[in-house]
């Protein structure tokens, strides 16, 4: 093998080697050798090793849509305003039943899936403005997640009368 080289390549080329790598598996270099059919190389030294914990398939957790709704409403039930350490102890519980194996293992940094998936969700709820942190650890319901919590809840009532038969 020879040594390695660096190149640059725009950010067309970098996305669709992305497209092309298997996410965790594969660098740059592997994946340039597998679309060029050179044959895979025992050492690899052109990148680190992947990390011990693969990425989780999308279906084998639970949605962060549903990790959204019971954030919004523990925010909710806490008056509109707590703690993320306060809300990670009233939604362990209240997701239990939904968690999957998958969401239950830790991470390399530590933490649970669950707990991370949460942190996911509430970026994602304040990007959409549905929650904001003025203060550090403190997550507050806006005007807007309330409004936004309201539909959830009365789409889900209809479709709970329906799975009863009513």
């Amino acid at each position: 093998m020879t040594a390695a080289q660096w190149i640059e390549v725009d950010g067309e080329v970098l996305a669709a080697i992305k497209d092309a790598a298997e996410p965790f598996v594969d660098n740059p270099n592997r994946v340039l050798r597998r679309l060029f059919g050179l044959p895979e190389i025992e050492r690899d030294r052109t990148a680190p090793m992947p990390s011990k914990i693969a990425r989780a398939p999308r279906s084998s957790l639970l949605p962060l849509h549903e990790f959204e709704l019971a954030i919004l409403r523990a925010v909710s039930e806490a008056g509109g305003e707590a703690s993320r350490s306060r809300l990670l102890e009233v939604l362990g519980p209240a997701l239990e039943n939904r968690l999957t194996d998958l969401d239950r293992e830790p991470l390399t940094s530590g933490k649970l899936r669950w707990q991370t998936r949460v942190d996911q969700a509430r970026n994602r709820l304040v990007e959409r403005g549905l929650l904001e942190s003025r203060h550090r650890g403190v997550w507050k319901l806006t005007e807007a997640g309330v409004e936004d919590l309201d539909r959830r809840l009365q789409s889900q009532a209809p479709a709970a009368e329906r799975r009863a038969g009513r």
